[in-house]
């Protein structure tokens, strides 16, 4: 399942993505086209807006959001 974390740091703030064999006790679960997605709770909260795609090429996901100062890859 794929797995998306808020995250904080010295940069702001952003999101962690991630592969998981389980979610998380308290992670929000979603089924999005056939692909479990597990959210913690903070990003459940501020997802509104964002757009999450896979890119063959990178053999990995990506997530777009206008609060988002970084984004991390996973694959």
């Amino acid at each position: 399942m794929l797995r998306i974390a808020f995250t904080t740091g010295c940069g702001g703030s952003g999101y962690r993505l991630s592969y998981a064999d389980e979610p998380i006790d308290g992670d929000h679960l979603l089924d999005v086209g056939g692909i479990p997605i597990a959210l913690d709770d903070m990003a459940a909260s501020k997802l509104d807006g964002a757009v999450i795609e896979y890119d063959a090429e990178e053999d990995g996901y990506s997530i777009d959001h206008p609060d988002a100062v970084s984004v991390v890859w996973c694959g």
